[in-house]
Order: structure tokens, then C-alpha cells, then sequence
């Protein structure tokens, strides 16, 4: 009589086990499926790319956290924020460089597809041209190096300048493979220097390709770097922080 009970015990315990198991095996199943067939969020990285004139384009767009979002093309990307608005399905995108606004853009947006076929974002913006962005990794910058390039350990490292009064900084970082990064505010360079004979190259890979370049002096005093122009001579100082990214709009 007492093993009968013991029994008839043990399988009224693993029911409920059982049962739970089966929960969560089909939330997890239900989420599987929503997140394959039926997410229209837009976190993650986008790409669109394509031929006109005989130049090629190629562009980012990657959704993060708290609505930031980074825009890039050819070795630049713009950092800012995000505003979706379903009802309407408009996204506005904004973003400030050089201590100033100058990114604010409405795009109807449509969804497409889903993670087996290739997930599709459209965006139309207002002379109602059509941007279909293919879900993709994170965004290569695409930097054009110098074939001549001869590290100079001096300038390795990272490098902070700023102005106060114009609320106005930024930092250049110098790596030893010869590509630099520049950081200022809510935008980000990346591209290739060299130096020689006190000149300071640099160039910027641009929309459709364009490579630019500018030359400038340079000299080191005082361990600090000062890059000179015919207009501007800006002192840098040796830093272990690079300047961060200002995504909030004021």
C-alpha cells in the first residue's frame, strides 16, 4: 500500500515539471518564430550599396540602444539619435558635428522580408527617392593607405585638442599600421596618413569614393603636437582617453 503511494506521489510531482518544461520549450518556440518571421524592429546594421556613373557607393546605418544611430559612408560616420514614429511610419534621424546641428531627416520607412529571405528596410526621403538598405554586419570604413608610409613613433597615439571657448574639441589617433581616427563630436573619421619632413598628410574616403587629402605641418614641443595651417596652428595634447561621441541633440 505504501509503494502505491509513493508512486502515485512521484507522478503527481513530475506532471507539473512536465508541464513547465513544455512552457517554456514553446515561448521559447513562439519567440523564435516571431523574432524570423514577424520583428519589423530596426536595431542592428543595415547596408546599401549600388553603381551610378561608373563610382561605386556604399552605406551604413546601424541601430543601437537608447535610439542612437551611426550613418556611414566611405571611411565617415555620423553618430546621433533616432526617432521612430509607426503610426505614420516615418523615421527622423539627427545628428550634430563640429559642435553644431546639421543632420535632421524625415524618411517614410517600410519593412520587407524576414531572417531566412533577407530582411529589407526602404527609406524614402522627401524628393521621394527609394534607399533599400539588406540587413548586413557591422559597417567597414573604407580607407585608401599610402604605399610610402614609414611609422613615426612620436606621433603614435592618441592626441586631444581643445577650445573652450568655442566648445569645440576633438582627437586624433594615430596607429602604427598608418590609419589614423578622428573623433569630433558626433562624427568619426578613419582614413591614412604618413608623415615626412615635418608634413602631415591625410586623406578621407567620401561619398562614391572621392579621396581627400590635405597636407599640413607638423611639430612636437613640449611633448605636445601642433598641426599648422596658413589660417590655424592647433596644439594637441598626448591623451589616454579619445574624445566620445555627443548622440544627444541639445
Amino acid at each position: 500500500m505504501s509503494e502505491k503511494k509513493k508512486k502515485s506521489k512521484k507522478r503527481s510531482v513530475d506532471t507539473p515539471v512536465i508541464i513547465a518544461f513544455w512552457i517554456v520549450l514553446v515561448t521559447i518556440l513562439v519567440l523564435i518564430v516571431w523574432k524570423m518571421f514577424f520583428d519589423t524592429s530596426l536595431k542592428g546594421s543595415w547596408h546599401l550599396a549600388f553603381k551610378d556613373d561608373g563610382k561605386d557607393y556604399s552605406y551604413g546605418l546601424t541601430f543601437d540602444n537608447d535610439n542612437v544611430v551611426h550613418y556611414s559612408f566611405g571611411g565617415i560616420t555620423y553618430t546621433g539619435q533616432y526617432i521612430l514614429d509607426p503610426e505614420n511610419a516615418v523615421l527622423n534621424i539627427s545628428s550634430s558635428s563640429y559642435g553644431k546641428y546639421n543632420i535632421n531627416t524625415d524618411f517614410q520607412y517600410q519593412m520587407a522580408g524576414n531572417l531566412f529571405s533577407g530582411k529589407e528596410l526602404v527609406l524614402t526621403n522627401q524628393g521621394d527617392v527609394k534607399l533599400p538598405f539588406k540587413t548586413s554586419s557591422e559597417y567597414e570604413p573604407i580607407v585608401q593607405k599610402y604605399d610610402d608610409f614609414k611609422a613615426d613613433e612620436a606621433i603614435l597615439g592618441s592626441w586631444l585638442y581643445t577650445d573652450e571657448e568655442r566648445g569645440y574639441h576633438y582627437t586624433f589617433t594615430f596607429d602604427e599600421n598608418g590609419q589614423y581616427e578622428y573623433l569630433c563630436s558626433g562624427s568619426r573619421h578613419i582614413g591614412a596618413y604618413k608623415t615626412e619632413n615635418g608634413n602631415f598628410t591625410y586623406n578621407l574616403v567620401a561619398d562614391g569614393g572621392a579621396v581627400n587629402e590635405e597636407t599640413l605641418r607638423y611639430a612636437f614641443n613640449n611633448g605636445k603636437l601642433t598641426l599648422i595651417t596658413d589660417t590655424f596652428a592647433d596644439v594637441l595634447t598626448k591623451t589616454d582617453d579619445k574624445y566620445s561621441f555627443e548622440t544627444e541633440i541639445k
